[in-house]
């Protein structure tokens, strides 16, 4: 459901009076369910002691008067895209009144359970509901341009019943040729030189030619749940998948949302959805254990620590360096020193970025081979730049590591990982040396198994 985290946000503010009406219910409260239906992170209703709207009008003998339609605000915080889609119901539904609407900091936004991790929240309280998607006939070039500028990485496509046909992820266009690689490569290499830019445009730009629509690459073999599904269920299938995401639709095939991994791991550290089925700081759920025990998110990350982690040193030539990168399941190789303290960490996208200029083109085509093949040793003589400035581990790492030590808790580990926009983060001892790496299919294990 994206829910709110770290950075900016919108306040949207409804002022109404407290005897509106909608369907036969008080306006405050039909507003109030509908923002929790279309998954807010929260609002507030609030009477006013006293006020005065556009409508009202001053008399001159009796003085103030208390009014028993009094003014309510409803005040919520949320992304700025679920906002604007409840825009026309608001207006629809407020026949009377003020709408304002001011981009606001968070600061923080947690809501931790006490008690561990609810059994019995389903997948529908915690998905994502604005879900952008195509039609089986969406010209390619439609698809491309989506899934290379929206924040999403995955484009439902469905029929005019708004059943599921299929899906598109930035992968299924590389395996069929439409893409070289994924995008943050693409993103990058359009920004450095003017070479880089053209390898990686031309073949975009002729994929966009092309005649081809959303039924012809879209991936017809999806895994789903239905929205009645628990979050343990939902989270246990991407672990045993290796899927990052699932649809989610009704027992007819009707796409209702998309659940993520960071949807599921808001679950273990926040909850804005809460049931009377649901833990929450008032209402907790059963204990079936000892008092005592920890919670899940409660627990150390260590825990949850992958120890089987390659690393490197500053001096790894650059060759090695790419050859730990294709290994590493990871996607990224940690750099140590003699300590085995973590000094470093490098991405793909870091050696494209720092290495010279001239040794580019030898690196995308790689990594385009790489991206549609098996990974194979590279071409290390193509790579080899004597008198470059980049040629070992140290030239090209990004020395900016945020990292967690061994104690630190798992609803940290979260939130740090949420905040920093990081997928893996190494998990070192308080003298910085490394332990492992814990990524977002590990913490999932903290739903799965924090019973």
């Amino acid at each position: 459901m994206s829910l709110l985290r770290q950075g900016k946000a919108q306040a949207l503010t409804i002022y109404l009076g407290e005897s509106d009406q909608w369907q036969g219910m008080p306006l405050y409260a039909a507003i109030i369910q509908l923002l929790r239906e279309q998954g807010c992170a929260g609002a507030t209703a609030t009477r006013a002691i006293a006020g005065y709207g556009a409508g009202a009008r001053l008399h001159e003998q009796g003085g103030w008067r208390w009014s028993s339609d009094a003014t309510i605000v409803i005040q919520v915080i949320d992304q700025p895209e679920r906002l604007r889609h409840l825009f026309p119901r608001l207006q629809e539904m407020l026949s009377g009144g003020l709408i304002t609407l001011h981009e606001v900091d968070v600061l923080k936004y947690t809501h931790a359970r006490r008690r561990g991790i609810p059994s019995k929240l389903n997948v529908s309280q915690v998905m994502e509901t604005l879900v952008i998607s195509v039609s089986l006939d969406t010209p390619l070039a439609r698809v491309i341009d989506l899934l290379l500028e929206a924040p999403f990485r995955t484009l439902p496509v469905i029929d005019q019943q708004h059943h599921l046909q299929g899906i598109i992820s930035t992968g299924d266009l590389i395996h069929a040729g439409v893409l070289p690689m994924r995008r943050g490569l693409l993103k990058t290499a359009r920004e450095l030189d003017e070479q880089s830019a053209e390898m990686v445009a031309a073949p975009v730009e002729q994929a966009r030619q092309s005649t081809l629509t959303a039924q012809d690459v879209m991936n017809r073999q999806v895994r789903t749940v239905l929205p009645t599904t628990h979050v343990r269920e939902a989270a246990q299938i991407m672990l045993e998948t290796g899927l990052r995401r699932l649809p989610v639709v009704e027992n007819n095939g009707t796409l209702v949302g998309i659940l993520t991994r960071a949807d599921l791991l808001q679950v273990i550290v926040t909850s804005p959805l809460m049931n009377s089925q649901v833990s929450s700081a008032t209402q907790p759920l059963q204990h079936t254990g000892s008092l005592s025990h920890t919670p899940p998110q409660q627990r150390a990350i260590i825990e949850y620590t992958n120890t089987d982690v390659r690393t490197i040193s500053e001096q790894t030539s650059l060759a090695e360096v790419i050859d730990e990168l294709i290994l590493s399941p990871f996607k990224r190789v940690i750099v140590v020193n003699a300590q085995q303290q973590v000094v470093g960490i490098i991405s793909d996208v870091d050696i494209l970025a720092r290495m010279q200029e001239e040794m580019r083109p030898g690196l995308l085509s790689m990594l385009t081979s790489w991206a549609r093949t098996t990974p194979r040793r590279p071409a290390t003589g193509t790579l080899h730049s004597p008198h470059g400035k980049a040629s070992v581990a140290g030239d090209i790492m990004n020395r900016e590591v945020i990292t967690v030590t061994e104690t630190t808790s798992v609803q940290d580990t979260i939130e740090i990982m949420i905040s920093t926009r990081r997928k893996v983060l190494p998990v070192v001892t308080t003298q910085g040396q490394l332990l492992g790496v814990v990524g977002r299919s590990d913490l999932l294990r903290v739903l799965v198994e924090g019973k």
